[in-house]
């Protein structure tokens, strides 16, 4: 099986390598923008071959877009002359509701999947890559409405392979989720980080603040697409949270029944 992997950051390069670690039955094709990030990917294992020509992949039996969503359109227009009838396309964005708007501008959007491996670090790039990002981590997948997945049984097979555990669901409950799950976190991250940054000293933190401003060194790029793309379900997930929060801040100030309040906090986690 071919594989097409356009884009070679930490998503990208870490699903080369998984597939790489199957055997030789998958040849891994990658491409990049940079020639620098094309010589980054092959020294690093993560693919058979790159380059950073879109027309390599013409010849795959499935591409994935591994790019940052604010390139994921382009991406697909630019491929549509390229790829034959029978390949298929799917993609790794986090928010799902536009990319599977954008795909019914392909000739043949049935051959498209929105795909989402849940699945990452706070630092990007093709150096933070690893094989073992997606194991045991959910791989959500969002196909349009009646669109036949079967074509796609075999991409599902490797993705089990890998350790993926898959799922399916509509875009929009896809994305609603997402702002719940990951998207509200790295905004919590960034205004715990600011909020500290501004009244305490952060050399004196632990365990608990570094872990709390991990997800705040991300790109702050790729947080400001997917705030764009996700705009109303995470401005609904922030004013939940913010009302949520309030609630906590009168019981603390007036200081009752606070262990119930912190209880109901750990039951929550399991």
């Amino acid at each position: 099986m071919r594989v097409g992997i356009i884009g070679l950051g930490l998503i990208g390069g870490s699903l080369g390598l998984a597939l790489r670690r199957l055997g030789h039955s998958i040849d891994v094709i990658g491409v990049a923008k940079r020639p620098e990030s094309v010589a980054d990917a092959i020294q690093r294992g993560a693919v058979d071959q790159a380059s950073t020509d879109l027309a390599d992949l013409a010849e795959c039996d499935i591409v994935v877009i591994a790019t940052p969503i604010a390139d994921i359109a382009g991406v697909m227009e630019r491929l549509a002359p390229i790829l034959t009838g029978g390949t298929l396309i799917t993609d790794v964005a986090s928010v799902k509701r536009p990319v599977v708007g954008w795909a019914r501008q392909l000739p043949n959007p049935s051959r498209f999947l929105g795909g989402h491996p849940v699945a990452g670090k706070e630092r990007s790039g093709l150096k933070e890559s690893e094989a073992a990002l997606f194991d045991r981590e959910p791989w959500i997948f969002t196909p349009a409405e009646g669109q036949d997945v079967r074509p796609f049984d075999t991409w599902f097979e490797i993705l089990r392979a890998i350790g993926a555990r898959l799922s399916f669901m509509r875009a929009d409950v896809h994305d609603q989720q997402m702002a719940y799950l990951s998207h509200l976190a790295f905004v919590v991250s960034a205004v715990f980080a600011e909020t500290v940054q501004k009244h305490a000293d952060a050399a004196l933190g632990g365990p608990g603040y570094r872990g709390m401003v991990r997800l705040a060194a991300g790109d702050p790029a790729m947080y400001e697409a997917i705030a764009r793309e996700n705009q109303a379900a995470l401005v609904e997930a922030i004013d939940r949270f913010d009302a949520l929060l309030h609630s906590y801040r009168q019981r603390i100030d007036g200081g009752t029944r606070v262990k119930d309040l912190f209880g109901g906090a750990v039951h929550a986690t399991r």
